[in-house]
């Protein structure tokens, strides 16, 4: 009995809360099939995520050049769309992988996303609906297909390294944005041009579609490894519940407001009469920081539970937005990048496997991942827009950034309380 109620004691969102039978701890379907995985997600979601998290540059590009007739404001909404279609919409995604059609999900919205960009470099200057179309609609909903089941996947293949597996995978965006950073500045403004910008990364992403899709393999269900028993006939687990739903209210805030520097950053930088090439390589930076957040971040958390490491990041990220205003040279334009980037992966990393650890019995993940996913897509599709919104054509660059603080704080108290009643909870019964 002692045992057995030390094993209860670390399921306080703790990473390793019973979700198998420990003959089975580490890897349930085998280590190459799990870390194959892990290698063929990366490359599809270091195209498929990685240009919507380089926007910036494209907001940049559009406001200064391609779309000049348009606002900043209706230009952010390219990136709000695609950020819609990926997250706001991803239960249709899970509901796919409970259904059996993760697999398929993946490969075509990878396909897709890889059309994307060949159909953008068809798009004309001043034609505000085309670049609408093709990259906010057609790379979103490829988003919307490949993330959330392919993250999914990745977390079955995994117990006692969840974590730190997820992390890996979630560095491919900001590894994906550093490429599509730099390679999209230097060809915007070379002789090559957007349309044939366009096709250069069309062609790279054709590779990186096959190779990635052929290293993925599907898991069997959590339930069958565990019972084995069909997943279908299960009990499903309660999917809603108090700390579910605060954190999902989190997740609305905090992506309402963080997205800031990722959309405006380099915009900004480019009114303090900085070095161009460094205003140009100041999101590339911001992704460096990114990818360590992603990858170290997920190893605490398997030590250390996932909430643990999440909320006192998410606080550090709202105070970090303040710190943007004080952006006036290039040294700070750099310090501000890395730690900025460091945190935002931070949250981006832990964030699902957060959730996955308030489903110990692994039922309903898709439809879980994919409900947690959908506030995200909500915040960052509206964020944008209202910052831009906010910050008008006369560029009040202080209204924008102190209102983005404002909102991720208040999104970390949320989580505060979402931890403390599930800790509640679990002491009342044990």
């Amino acid at each position: 009995m002692a045992s057995t109620e030390d094993t209860q004691k670390t399921t306080e969102l703790a990473p390793e809360a019973g979700d198998f039978p420990q003959s089975n701890v580490g890897y349930p379907d085998g280590a190459w099939r799990a870390w194959s995985t892990v290698a063929g997600t990366f490359i599809v979601q270091f195209y498929v995520v990685g240009v919507i998290t380089a926007f910036g540059v494209f907001q940049d590009f559009y406001t200064r050049t391609w779309l000049s007739n348009c606002s900043a404001s209706t230009i952010s909404w390219i990136g709000g769309v695609t950020y819609f279609f990926e997250l706001g919409c991803a239960p249709v995604g899970g509901k796919l992988y409970d259904a059996g059609f993760g697999r398929s999900s993946v490969w075509f919205g990878s396909f897709l996303s890889m059309l994307s960009f060949f159909l953008l470099s068809l798009a004309k200057p001043h034609q505000y609906y085309q670049v609408l179309l093709s990259q906010g609609v057609g790379m979103g909903i490829g988003l919307m297909l490949v993330f959330g089941p392919s993250m999914t996947m990745v977390s079955e293949h995994f117990n006692g390294r969840r974590g730190l597996a997820m992390g890996i995978v979630a560095a491919a965006s900001p590894v994906g944005s550093i490429v599509f950073t730099i390679v999209l500045n230097h060809l915007f403004h070379s002789p090559t041009g957007f349309t044939w910008g366009m096709r250069y990364m069309g062609f790279m992403s054709l590779g990186c579609f096959v190779i990635g899709n052929a290293l993925i393999f599907t898991p069997r269900k959590t339930k069958d490894r565990a019972t084995g028993t069909s997943s279908a006939t299960a009990p499903p687990a309660p999917i809603w519940d108090l700390p579910y739903i605060l954190i999902l209210i989190s997740g609305f805030l905090w992506a309402l407001g963080a997205n800031t520097p990722n959309f405006y950053m380099q915009l900004y930088a480019g009114t303090k009469n900085l070095d161009q090439t460094l205003v140009f390589d100041s999101f590339a930076i911001l992704c460096v920081g990114s990818i360590f957040g992603r990858i170290i971040p997920g190893w605490m958390a398997d030590r250390w539970g996932a909430a643990n490491i999440f909320i006192p990041s998410l606080f550090a990220l709202g105070c970090m937005c303040f710190a943007m205003l004080g952006i006036g040279t290039a040294g700070g334009l750099v310090i501000f990048a890395l730690l900025y980037g460091y945190l935002f992966g931070t949250i981006i990393s832990i964030y699902l496997p957060m959730i996955r650890d308030l489903s110990p019995d692994g039922t309903n993940m898709g439809r879980r991942m994919g409900y947690a996913l959908s506030p995200i897509g909500i915040g960052m599709t509206v964020g944008p827009p209202m910052i831009g919104a906010i910050l008008s054509s006369r560029f009040i660059w202080w209204r924008a950034i102190v209102c983005s603080g404002i909102i991720v704080l208040s999104a970390a108290c949320f989580n505060v309380a979402a931890r403390q009643i599930h800790v509640s909870r679990s002491a009342v019964a044990r």
